[in-house]
């Protein structure tokens, strides 16, 4: 009997405290840039500011051995960091939605045989919220 109601006592306080938890999005500050893959909880209104393209293809030479080299490879995490964000705060945005990565990474090939340097096409809409 002890056991159901410590079950039933547990499962009230999770309904107040477990469920019913809610929290907001925090918006990173003025100097910050904001990227999202949707749209969904952006205090609107917002003025779109324009479309971002962004490509990019690595280096590498398909010979076999020299392949190995990484002489200019694709990096999407610091690619989306530096040049991404640069050139939306250049547009006059301060945040990013929608935002697409097509992204092939680099491959080395058999013993260099065929190797690129991947490439990156990044897009989506540059907003000043």
């Amino acid at each position: 009997m002890k056991k159901i109601r410590w079950s039933l006592i547990a499962i009230v306080l999770l309904q107040f405290y477990g469920c019913a938890y809610t929290s907001q999005v925090r918006f990173p500050g003025t100097n910050d840039l904001f990227v999202t893959t949707g749209d969904g909880d952006i205090t609107k209104p917002y003025t779109p500011v324009g479309q971002i393209l962004y490509m990019e293809s690595g280096f590498r030479i398909p010979l076999p051995l020299l392949g190995m080299l990484p002489l200019k490879s694709v990096d999407p995490d610091l690619i989306i960091r530096t040049k991404v964000a640069r050139q939306a705060r250049e547009m006059g945005g301060n945040a990013i939605i929608n935002l697409r990565i097509d992204w092939e990474p680099p491959k080395e090939g058999f013993l260099g045989i065929g190797a690129n340097g991947g490439r990156i096409i990044v897009y989506g809409t540059v907003i000043n919220m």
